[in-house]
């Protein structure tokens, strides 16, 4: 796939994405939070790879923000958002801390990393300075999700999640302060204690091992829905329309890589466990905790 196909792509999903998100949450809430998110998400890349200089974009991106193509951070709300709402949908009606739903939500968007980082390094949408996960290190794929942690934790209740409310101005700046600033701290931390000196360089992962590390969130997949939970299609429906786009890829760049197709495998199949597509609504289980 061309790049300058994948960017007419990716505008067009953005679009169909929001206008789906747009009916679960009203357009002022939609605006607010997608476009802190965006600028966040801008600051948060741009500072990275100033500050780094361990990833870079291809050369063939038509419009940039300094080194940032316009498209990456117009997409990345959207990954970010509805990891939020399938935290809030998971955790309704339950007594869970503000913090807990935020590392909630940077668990899921790096489990989304995981897949969206290893499809578009393989399609030459990007390259990072060191091999690791299928080509991307992992602090590459943690980084994603220590920023929609800091990121979203403004705009969390410290009640259960209902439907998302407008931000304030002091949340819109809080968002994109935090996100950028937390994701460098614990990249830091997670560099200096973590990765500069072990899980480096190819990891030579097989379908198997692949197979192996997927057990964890079929297991939990599996244990979520025994409880009675489930993603009704409101909150699935744009994770379905996103995840188009780079299974697209992945089949188009792929090839028959069975490690990568795996990998992929292991992404789809916890959610589409967790996904109930003829429900509307969250089962209600008054009194069960989720954590």
């Amino acid at each position: 796939m061309s790049l300058r196909l994948f960017e007419a792509l990716s505008v067009a999903t953005v679009l169909l994405t929001l206008v789906v998100m747009a009916r679960s949450r009203s357009p002022k809430t939609l605006v607010a939070e997608y476009v802190s998110l965006a600028v966040a998400g801008w600051l948060g890349e741009e500072s990275m790879i100033a500050a780094y200089h361990f990833y870079a974009y291809a050369p063939g991106w038509d419009l940039r923000l300094v080194d940032v193509p316009v498209l990456v951070p117009l997409i990345w709300p959207l990954v970010v958002l509805s990891a939020k709402d399938v935290v809030g949908a998971l955790t309704a009606q339950r007594v869970v801390s503000r913090a807990a739903r935020a590392a909630l939500v940077g668990a899921f968007v790096v489990f989304d990393a995981s897949l969206v980082e290893v499809v578009a390094v393989r399609a030459g949408l990007w390259s990072w300075a060191e091999p690791g996960y299928l080509g991307v290190p992992l602090i590459g794929i943690l980084g994603w999700g220590f920023f929609a942690a800091f990121a979203v934790f403004p705009m969390l209740s410290s009640t259960a999640e209902g439907a998302p409310r407008v931000p304030t101005f002091g949340q819109v700046m809080a968002t994109i302060v935090s996100g950028p600033v937390g994701a460098h701290l614990l990249v830091e931390a997670a560099w200096w204690g973590v990765f500069r000196h072990t899980l480096r360089g190819d990891l030579g992962f097989t379908p198997a091992r692949i197979l192996a590390v997927g057990i964890i969130p079929l297991v939990l997949a599996l244990v979520a829905r025994r409880r009675g939970l489930a993603l009704p299609l409101t909150v699935a429906a744009p994770r379905i329309v996103a995840a188009l786009l780079f299974f697209a890829l992945l089949v188009w760049n792929a090839g028959a890589d069975p490690a990568l197709l795996a990998h992929a495998v292991t992404v789809a199949v916890p959610y589409s466990i967790l996904t109930k597509p003829w429900s509307l609504a969250v089962p209600q289980h008054p009194g069960r905790e989720f954590c």
